[in-house]
């Protein structure tokens, strides 16, 4: 039999766990909001801080007016490219030289097809370079399913013609208003575990895979700008993706050989992983594609631009940061003009 007391003892029960998971949900929701928002791919996805990775030197920026990509009827060179391609940093350089450069995505394409000759002949396009940029942890399968492609199975014509656009990442006054109420809890412990692990690598997963290594890097914050410079972040599919290899050169020259009608350059970008953790590697390996006249050797060149340069690639990102984008930019320029004087 229920008493008022026992009722009354319910009742306020039910209101203190009411009460205490309100508390809770909004301590959650204000500790995410005052986090910064994230800036760069590793932080984002291994829910990290950007107070302790992201970059403290400020990133000069490109003229916006050249972060264009042309129609393909009125483009000099294709670009054919991934998330390196994607902002248009790169082909700046190109564009400030006066060359009318149209940009396609990888994912709007799809493989490299044996018609791709006869399909940008059929859609307006009358010059002769094209640019096939990857990054090398991509490159494996992407050379994989070219050569298994015949024709390109999607009717729709290719849309080059766009102006870069930059992702915003905070909310009204700068507040992270875009990411899960358990997002400043997690940053928090994941990055405390990072800053005081003794280990020289601390691997971060979600959902039972890898997603970032933070490496300890002896004479870090020669290479990098972020506070926790004597580690770096590393994107976990460097490790587990085929590296960059004689036996994908060969690949790329069985490509190349279906379009006699095209100039075509590879512009291989090396991971991060690659210049800064396996830098005798990446600077063998990298002369295999100029020797074989394939496209610059970005490999070499980054690994010691990365030992003259705080934040070649971003500290926060798997990315390059602007002066790694114009030093792609500058380093096909000359590769170009190089070929231009050799093939007149």
């Amino acid at each position: 039999m229920h008493t008022p007391d026992s009722d009354d003892t319910a009742v306020r029960l039910w209101l203190l766990a009411f009460g205490t998971c309100l508390a809770l949900v909004a301590a959650l929701l204000v500790w995410t909001v005052l986090t910064p928002p994230f800036q760069g791919d590793l932080t984002r996805i291994g829910r990290l801080s950007e107070t302790a990775f992201g970059p403290t030197v400020q990133a000069t920026t490109t003229d916006p007016a050249l972060r264009v990509s042309s129609a393909l009827d009125e483009a000099e060179v294709l670009v054919i490219g991934d998330s390196f391609s994607a902002p248009l940093r790169w082909q700046a350089v190109l564009v400030a030289q006066g060359m009318k450069v149209a940009t396609v995505h990888w994912e709007t394409l799809g493989p490299v097809c044996a018609d791709l000759e006869s399909l940008l002949r059929r859609q307006g396009f009358r010059g002769t370079t094209v640019v096939i940029e990857s990054v090398e942890r991509a490159l494996d399968d992407r050379l994989d399913r070219s050569l298994a492609c015949a024709a390109r199975q999607d009717p729709h014509p290719l849309q080059t013609r766009h102006v870069a656009r930059d992702r915003e990442t905070a909310g009204a006054f700068g507040l992270n208003t875009r990411e899960s109420l358990f997002t400043g809890l997690l940053t928090t412990l994941h990055t405390w575990k990072a800053l005081h692990t003794d280990a020289p690598e601390v691997v971060n997963r979600h959902d039972g895979a890898e997603q970032v290594r933070i490496q300890r890097l002896p004479g870090g914050c020669q290479r990098f700008s972020h506070h926790a410079c004597d580690r770096g972040l590393f994107f976990a599919q460097d490790r587990t993706a085929p590296p960059f290899s004689p036996a994908m050169v060969e690949r790329m020259q069985r490509i190349s050989a279906r379009h006699p009608g095209l100039a075509i350059t590879w512009l291989v970008v090396p991971n991060k992983t690659s210049v800064y953790l396996e830098p005798d590697r990446a600077t063998g390996i990298g002369t295999v594609l100029e020797r074989a006249g394939l496209g610059p050797d970005l490999f070499s060149h980054f690994v010691r631009l990365s030992r003259q340069t705080r934040d070649l690639y971003s500290p926060n990102d798997t990315h390059t940061s602007a002066q790694g984008h114009r030093a792609i930019g500058q380093r096909l320029l000359d590769w170009l003009d190089t070929q231009a004087h050799r093939n007149p």
